[in-house]
């Protein structure tokens, strides 16, 4: 079938006889990119069985020979020139055989931003589920007044272990008492509840004014400014009834003072390609701790939106940061330690339809 349509396809370009004036072609004029978009993912399923096929570029090649009933049906018009032609039903080919994107890059994360974005305009009411955990926290530690406590990279929970080992050994142990023991105990309890994973839910009603403050990216009125040099990939797929678009970030690394840190720098870590999107740590120093180093890898953003109704449905947001910290001086002390941490962080949002 694919062959078939093909060959006539090629016919038809090199004896240029299809071209069919489309009806209120004027009323996409004003049409958004991103409304195009979605127009074009409707009409590429000519035969409304709800998947693309050879049998929805047959449609779209009988309207441009004006052997359809609907030969003059805007619906064809898939470059929005006007005109139902043999360019409309190569170009529907090439899609639905796979050999192009429905969507280019441009243009998927132009629809991605006008619909995620809309979350906040329309606010419908969701569910919202954040997970995060750590499963690495190094710890590095020198000069330290007891020889053993000097350690590289050691895992958090095997830390405080051998912090306890040397305690209980003499002659530390002499100078524990029952406060000290039960400090230890609940220590070694904190290590280990450091790598469980971290789950809130959060249900917001629609048309609240919450949205700003629990969706991201949290207490701004936008929720994505990404722009294509930001991204590594943007594609998008039709899966059953719902447009499925996925959007990854590259991995990127920040040194020292390169990452804007505390309240201060809450404006330039939105401008930041992840504080586009995501909702980023701010590692206040006010403390006297130093961020040496952040990382952040694995970004992607799946938005699922309704083919039929443009209406957001749901939203998976995850990403890894590394931070390397530098603990604050000590008075009368001359220990450094140096804590690098991973996480792994998820938020997931099902939307509720906003009805009138």
């Amino acid at each position: 079938m694919k062959k078939t349509l093909s060959i006539i396809l090629v016919l038809s370009i090199m004896l240029g006889i299809f071209a069919v004036s489309a009806s209120a072609a004027d009323e996409t004029a004003t049409l958004t990119g991103a409304e195009k978009s979605m127009l074009k993912i409707q009409r590429i399923d000519a035969d409304g069985d709800g998947a693309y096929s050879t049998s929805d570029a047959a449609e779209f090649l009988r309207a441009a020979a004006g052997i359809s009933a609907n030969s003059n049906d805007e619906k064809y018009d898939l470059d929005f020139d006007g005109y139902v032609s043999v360019t409309d039903a190569q170009q529907a080919l090439r899609m639905v055989s796979g050999i192009v994107p429905v969507l280019n890059e441009a243009e998927t994360l132009e629809l991605f931003n006008e619909k995620i974005n809309s979350v906040k305009t329309v606010r419908p009411g969701f569910e919202k589920t954040a997970t995060m955990q750590c499963p690495y926290i190094k710890i590095t530690t020198t000069n330290a007044p007891i020889a053993d406590m000097n350690v590289t990279n050691l895992e958090f929970d095997q830390y405080v272990d051998k912090i306890i080992k040397v305690m209980n050994t003499f002659p530390y142990n002499i100078a524990l008492n029952d406060e000290m023991k039960a400090q230890l105990n609940e220590m070694k309890k904190e290590a280990a509840e450091a790598y469980l994973p971290q789950t809130t839910t959060k249900t917001v009603a629609s048309r609240s004014n919450s949205h700003y403050s629990y969706f991201p990216v949290n207490n701004l009125g936008w929720s994505s400014k990404l722009t294509v040099n930001d991204i590594s990939g943007a594609t998008c797929q039709i899966v059953g009834s719902d447009i499925v678009c996925t959007i990854t970030l590259p991995e990127i690394t920040y040194i020292g003072d390169e990452y804007p840190t505390g309240s201060s720098g809450f404006s330039k870590r939105q401008a930041l390609p992840y504080g586009k999107v995501f909702n980023i740590p701010a590692f206040d120093e006010s403390d006297g701790s130093t961020v040496n180093k952040v990382q952040f890898k694995n970004g992607k953003v799946v938005l699922k939106v309704d083919v039929l109704t443009g209406d957001v449905l749901e939203a998976d947001y995850s990403y890894t940061y590394v931070s390397e910290i530098m603990a604050a001086p000590q008075e009368d002390s001359e220990l450094t330690m140096k804590t690098a941490t991973t996480a792994n962080t998820t938020e997931n949002y099902i939307m509720n339809r906003v009805t009138v």
